[in-house]
């Protein structure tokens, strides 16, 4: 208990003097702040994981339990000298780390115990869950959403059945509004090309963050094309899946809509 109560001690210690509250402390290393707070009151003792990642974070090593001659000025060499949260490291700690990443998926795709090979889609499934867990416990949500928009923005193509655009007004205005498009404004053309037809929309899109399926929505802020193109063109309704996304590849027309 006496060593239980000295960790928690130099845990809080540590976190007085690099100027950190338990909450801003526990998002730093990835843990809840109430684990903080066990270990600094004596509840819990300090792993060595925990003590590990408090090591990676601030330089300073407390498995021995003692905190020699740190000073905040360590704090703050480590973070910019050794170990900083810039992004000129995180893409470096990135191309180091891709390499092993690589590995493990190409090792679950051959044979392992007893000749087994069908280990791909649980391990993609354990690394998605790994990356939602970091965004959890780092408190990385904002980030994130603020990366996602401008690293994975790109120009796709949507397509809208006209008939069920003009059985629904109400609902074909909001769907159109997203790109940018006055529903009302081309009602009347539409109505021209009711049968067998469909509108197809050009915009920028971006990935939601989802690291175990892929969801795209509108970018709220277009950066590679002033405004949203879009044309109609003839879908016979016998016509399969794949002729129908072909069609979403095909180069845009000359005369594109309106």
């Amino acid at each position: 208990m006496k060593t239980r109560e000295h960790s928690g001690r130099l845990v809080a210690e540590l976190r007085h003097l690099i100027g950190k509250s338990q909450s801003h402390f526990a998002a730093m290393i990835g843990v809840s702040k109430h684990t903080i707070i066990s270990v600094e009151n004596g509840r819990n003792e300090l792993s060595r994981n925990l003590a590990k990642r408090i090591q990676v974070a601030t330089g300073a090593s407390l498995l021995q339990n003692k905190l020699e001659n740190y000073k905040r000025s360590n704090f703050d060499d480590w973070r910019i000298k050794f170990f900083p949260s810039t992004e000129a490291s995180a893409l470096e700690q990135f191309d180091r780390m891709q390499k092993y990443l690589k590995i493990v998926f190409l090792a679950a795709s051959k044979p392992g115990v007893a000749g087994n090979r069908d280990q791909l889609p649980a391990v993609c499934l354990s690394l998605a869950e790994w990356l939602e867990q970091t965004r959890q416990n780092f408190k990385l949500a904002k980030q994130i959403d603020a990366l996602m928009e401008d690293e994975t923005r790109h120009i796709n193509r949507s397509g809208f059945d006209i008939s069920a655009l003009l059985a629904d007004h109400t609902e074909a205005k909001k769907k159109l509004a997203v790109h940018g498009i006055d529903f009302s404004t081309i009602k009347n053309h539409l109505k021209k090309h009711a049968v067998d037809h469909w509108l197809l929309v050009e915009d920028e899109f971006t990935e939601l963050w989802s690291p175990s399926s892929r969801f795209i929505k509108v970018c709220e802020t277009r950066k590679l094309l002033k405004k949203a193109k879009y044309w109609i063109n003839r879908i016979p309704p016998d016509s399969k899946m794949s002729q129908f996304l072909r069609l979403l590849k095909e180069p845009e027309p000359q005369n594109a809509f309106p």
